[in-house]
């Protein structure tokens, strides 16, 4: 049976492979709808690194058992420091992000016109260049007559349309790529596979398999009413409201009511979905 002892970690750059790495260590944060963040610390013989083929160029976090590549992380480096040189040796240090993070770089003042949120999303990815994105839709999206970047950050916009539409966005990985998959019902990215994964509390000795060492639980007071009203002149009489009324809310309290004037919306199979989702 293997343990963590035959677990090794490599850092490549494809665009400057005249350079070799070693990997001291590496902090990955990631989330469900938010972007990753990897910092790894590596050390080279090389005293010399060419910033120019590395900066805002691909890298890869390979995680190894044995001579078998288990774990993927692919981005842009976003960050480059070089640190000391000791007697053979020079530090540094990498931040790799996904492609999309450079969208927050990025603004600009438009008008989409006639398009369903999923297919405008899928033209920004084309048209920024942002990678690949993968959509698992189960959920009708309704197409909208005006959607108005309003000098947003590119990625602001893109997730607050995410959010309006209910739609859950996750990284995947692989040796030459990196893209984003969405899905409207957390149910479409299926579930993990293998055996329970084990809780140790008290570390010591070698591990003969991964388990987490590090566990927390907690709950928190959120909104629990969403009610939502808009207008039209078409129907200036009709009350364009729409309610979700709270359930299973566990230990807290149901009265706290969050109220959004205008809802954004102009037609009730466009408002009611809104409620599930905001």
């Amino acid at each position: 049976m293997s343990n963590l002892n035959d677990v090794r970690f490599t850092f490549s750059t494809p665009a400057d492979e005249a350079i070799q790495f070693d990997v001291v260590s590496f902090e990955l944060t990631e989330g469900v709808s938010q972007l990753y963040r990897l910092e790894v610390e590596l050390v080279s013989f090389a005293d010399d690194a060419n910033f120019a083929t590395l900066l805002d160029h691909p890298a890869l976090l390979t995680i190894w058992q044995q001579e078998q590549p288990v774990r993927h992380v692919h981005g842009l480096i976003s960050s480059f420091e070089q640190g000391k040189t000791g007697h053979r040796r020079t530090r540094y240090r990498a931040i790799v992000e996904p492609q999309l993070a450079r969208a927050g770089l990025q603004s600009d003042w438009r008008i989409f016109q006639h398009r369903p949120v999923p297919q405008l999303l899928e033209e920004l990815f084309r048209e920024r260049r942002w990678g690949t994105l993968t959509q698992y839709l189960v959920n009708p999206h309704q197409t909208r007559e005006f959607c108005v970047q309003a000098g947003d950050l590119d990625l602001d916009f893109f997730w607050r349309l995410s959010a309006e539409e209910g739609l859950i966005s996750i990284f995947e990985h692989s040796q030459g790529s990196h893209g984003v998959v969405q899905a409207d019902q957390i149910s479409q990215f299926g579930s993990l596979e293998g055996d329970p994964v084990l809780y140790v509390a008290n570390r010591g000795g070698t591990a003969r398999q991964p388990c987490l060492h590090d566990f927390r639980y907690r709950e928190q007071v959120r909104t629990s009413i969403q009610v939502q009203r808009d207008y039209t002149f078409t129907h200036p009489r009709y009350n364009l409201e729409h309610t979700l009324y709270p359930r299973d809310m566990g230990n807290q309290g149901n009265e706290y009511e969050r109220y959004d004037y205008p809802g954004r919306y102009k037609h009730d199979n466009a408002g009611k979905p809104f409620t599930q989702t905001r």
